[in-house]
């Protein structure tokens, strides 16, 4: 029996080692052709920050992370949102940048002024809010598909339904805490002092995002998960159409307030009508 164990074990190894590679080689590439295409629009509109060496280094850097996260995700666990997700953003950014008027550029004493839109630029300095909210549709795409069993054969290398109480505070903690950080960066870099506005933006974007996600996980109900599009709405346009006060962010915190009522009102209506005990999520 020890032989033929041992020789299963390592034909288990040398089949992850190789699912491994091939998925690092896949999230390579992603990663490369984000940065090439990334560089490639910077110089067409003769962006300023071409002309420092380091900004180049940190440009790169940025974008091939970018790019081979959600890659690698997707290729090692099946899951499609992150790849895809990330596709979409980046092929909407270079529809943007090419079809828009070039920018132009000068100088109002010491600093840099633009006339114009600079999209990708705006694509390529907010990465983090792109990955923050891949990993929330990750996490989204992982549930359902594990607790419906849409397509939950071809997943590898996930855990199965239902998750331990531990296990749902740290993948949906995670990516909410994930998002909340992201979104409280992209209110600093619009001139708010990281004080008190940034610490409430934090947690009432942790709270909007952990609803939905605590939801579909725990219960494998689905409706805050719908209505959380505003908020994907609300920081896809903070990013690229910057409003210069994004005090409206602090909405997120009584939003959580209608997505824990919705949550409970899906439940509720469920169970009485269908007779939901929460199925897979819940092993019942």
């Amino acid at each position: 029996m020890r032989p033929g164990w041992l020789s299963h074990a390592r034909s288990n190894l040398r089949t992850a080692m190789r699912r491994s590679s091939t998925a690092l080689g896949i999230a390579a590439l992603g990663g490369l052709v984000n940065a090439g295409t990334v560089l490639a629009l910077y110089a067409r509109g003769d962006y300023p920050a071409l002309e420092s060496t380091g900004w180049i280094a940190v440009l790169v850097t940025m974008t091939v992370v970018l790019g081979f996260l959600p890659v690698f995700v997707s290729a090692y666990t099946r899951l499609l949102t992150p790849a895809v997700g990330w596709i979409a953003v980046f092929a909407g950014t270079v529809v943007l940048e090419v079809r828009s008027p070039m920018p132009e550029w000068g100088r109002l004493g010491e600093y840099v002024v633009v006339d114009g839109p600079t999209y990708v630029s705006s694509y390529a300095t907010a990465w983090y809010v792109w990955l923050a909210l891949l990993s929330f549709v990750g996490v989204v795409e992982f549930a359902v598909r594990r607790g419906y069993g849409i397509g939950d054969g071809r997943l590898r290398n996930l855990p199965t339904l239902p998750l331990s109480r531990r296990s749902r505070r740290l993948i949906g903690g995670g990516a909410a805490c994930l998002v909340g950080l992201a979104t409280t960066l992209l209110v600093v870099r619009t001139g708010i002092d990281p004080t008190v506005t940034a610490v409430v933006v934090f947690l009432f974007t942790v709270a909007v995002t952990a609803v939905p996600l605590a939801a579909v996980l725990g219960e494998g109900i689905v409706t805050p998960t719908v209505l959380f599009t505003p908020v994907l709405y609300a920081l896809v346009y903070e990013v690229f159409l910057t409003t210069g006060s994004p005090v409206y962010l602090l909405l997120f915190g009584p939003y959580a307030l209608v997505l824990v009522a919705v949550w409970k009102l899906e439940a509720g209506l469920r169970a009485r009508l269908g007779g939901w005990n929460g199925g897979r999520f819940t092993g019942r």
